[in-house]
Formats: structure tokens, sequence, C-alpha cells
């Protein structure tokens, strides 16, 4: 087995398992109320203020410091193990093209990084607040970087499912034995 290889199924289950415990720690402690609000990382679409709000005043003090404190120290590893998994895979399936165009496509899996540290950042500081001190603009500036999260996710793996079928297509198999 290749060292390429290796590290790839070793970033693959180090980050299946951040992947694991975060959404199984966030799905039982932070869907809150009868309805069972999500938390603001799992809204795809974002969340208003009202919503914010809503959410902020059902949490208890031990609820925030859970989203704020080893959650999120998890949320901070998750993306970057997601990232580089992401990154890892495309560099893999892409040697047969031009070094700076592999460069180039390494920043759709970046920008997915980037996107969920900044949401990230800006959740901790909404959940750090009160459902009558949090500002609307926090909250927009917030649900922008949760959905612009998702926007560049979708990007990212529509890039390497692209270029996955491409490296399925050129990439050269053995003969079946008949």
């Amino acid at each position: 087995m290749t060292p390429y290889r290796k590290a790839l199924i070793a970033l693959t289950l180090a980050t299946m398992v951040a992947y694991a415990v975060l959404i199984g720690l966030g799905s039982r402690y932070l869907f809150l109320g009868s309805e069972g609000l999500r938390p603001f990382d799992l809204r795809i679409l974002g969340y208003t203020y009202a919503d914010a709000t809503t959410y902020i005043a059902l949490l208890t003090p031990d609820q925030a410091a859970l989203y704020v404190g080893p959650l999120r120290m998890l949320d901070t590893v998750f993306p970057i193990l997601f990232g580089l998994w992401m990154g890892w895979l495309q560099w893999g399936i892409t040697r047969n093209i031009h070094p700076w165009s592999r460069v180039i496509m390494l920043i759709a899996p970046a920008g997915f990084v980037m996107m969920d540290l900044a949401e990230n950042a800006l959740i901790a500081e909404m959940v750090q607040t009160t459902a009558d001190t949090l500002s609307e603009e926090l909250v927009l500036r917030a649900s922008s970087y949760t959905i612009s999260k998702y926007v560049t996710l979708a990007g990212a793996l529509l890039a390497l499912a692209a270029l996955g079928v491409r490296w399925l297509r050129t990439r050269p198999f053995p003969a079946r034995a008949r």
C-alpha cells in the first residue's frame, strides 16, 4: 500500500470519528425545545434574528458551555480534517493535471474550512450573549457565514465528484480475465 493511500485511510478514519462525535453530542444536547430547534451550524439556509433569539433563550448555561467549549473545539478540528481530506483526495486523483491547476483547485476545500471556522467564531460570540443583548448585525453576519459554508462545501464536493468521474474515465484499469 502506498504512503498516499495509508495517509488517506488514516485521514478518512479521523475525519469520520470527529464528525460522528460532533454530530452525536450536538444532536443529543443542542436540539432544543419541543420543535427540536437545530444548532446554528446545522441550519443550511441560515437563520433570522428571531430564530437566533428563540434558540439562545432556550439554551441552558450547561448547553451554552458545551456549545462554546468541547463542541467548539471539536468543530474546529472537524472542518480542518474534512478540508484536508477533500484536498488530499483531490490531489491524488489529479496527478496528471498541471501542478498549478492542482494547487488552484485546492481553493474550494480551503474556502469551506475558512467559512466554517469564521462561522464557529461568530456563533460562539452569539451563544455567549443573552437573547436580550444579541445584536441583529451579529446574527446576520453569522448566518451569512453559515450559508457560505454550505455553498463552499457544495462547490468543493461537486468539484471533487467531477474530478473523480474524470479520474475514473482516464485511469487505466487492468484487463479482466475471461
